[in-house]
């Protein structure tokens, strides 16, 4: 009975540490930048897509919403543990440079609304 008990303590000592390691901490929130009287901002709500969404300071409706990147997720790992979030977003003249939590930079052309993967970050 004795032998018992203490294996099952043992067991559950081994099997709380791995649920503690197999979910990742919430992501950083990431400051909006603005210009001309338009706020840009990654929401970060979903591990699985990085997109930035422009939207009037004074109304707040939103302008426009472009995907940055996409996570591919393997079925086989955990998922959240895959999930990668924006980190960080500066506004270079007419650039909005939008860099990952794995240091991955891309440029937003404001203009014509499309995404150039980087291979220096700032």
């Amino acid at each position: 009975m004795k032998h018992c008990l203490i294996a099952n303590l043992i067991g559950l000592l081994l099997i709380i540490p791995l649920g503690l390691f197999a979910k990742r901490a919430a992501p950083k929130p990431v400051s909006p930048v603005v210009r001309n009287g338009v706020k840009y901002s990654a929401p970060n709500d979903n591990g699985r897509i990085g997109y930035v969404v422009a939207s009037d300071v004074r109304s707040g409706a939103t302008l426009w919403d472009i995907k940055v990147f996409e996570v591919q997720i393997d079925p086989k790992l955990e998922e959240d543990v895959q999930w990668v979030f924006i980190a960080d977003l500066k506004l270079d003249g007419n650039t909005l440079r939008v860099k990952d939590e794995k240091s991955r930079c891309y440029n937003l052309n404001l203009s014509t609304k499309t995404v150039e993967k980087r291979i220096l970050c700032w």
